[in-house]
């Protein structure tokens, strides 16, 4: 995987992360948000109702990009700043994959907070 999002020549040091078990480059300084999407990386997470979602503020509030990052879920990948050998999975969530969603419904009056 190469970037091809960059807006202007990226300049530093350069390593690899890997993305779902590819090799994607990466720029010392800069989130693993700003990697992502560098290299044309959207789809970043599922939601806790397993439906995908991206980055929306890109700041830490939203929680919309989390990711699975060392074996560590629900990472923000705009608070955090890549370093070589990072291994970081996309489209992950751990509430997703230990609920049955399908078997999980809200009956009419009960309250689903």
């Amino acid at each position: 995987m190469r970037r091809n999002q960059d807006i202007t020549d990226a300049v530093g040091e350069t390593f690899s992360i890997h993305v779902n078990g590819e090799t994607v480059p990466a720029i010392a300084g800069e989130s693993v948000l700003s990697t992502l999407l560098a290299s044309n990386i959207r789809a970043l997470s599922k939601n806790d109702y397993g439906r995908l979602a991206s980055a929306y503020c890109g700041m830490g509030v939203c929680h919309c990009c989390t990711l699975e990052i060392n074996g560590r879920h629900k990472q923000r990948a705009c608070q955090v700043a890549v370093r070589p050998d990072m291994d970081i999975r996309t489209e992950t969530n751990i509430v997703v994959e230990n609920t049955d969603l399908e078997s999980h419904t809200v009956e009419q009056g009960e309250s689903h907070v």
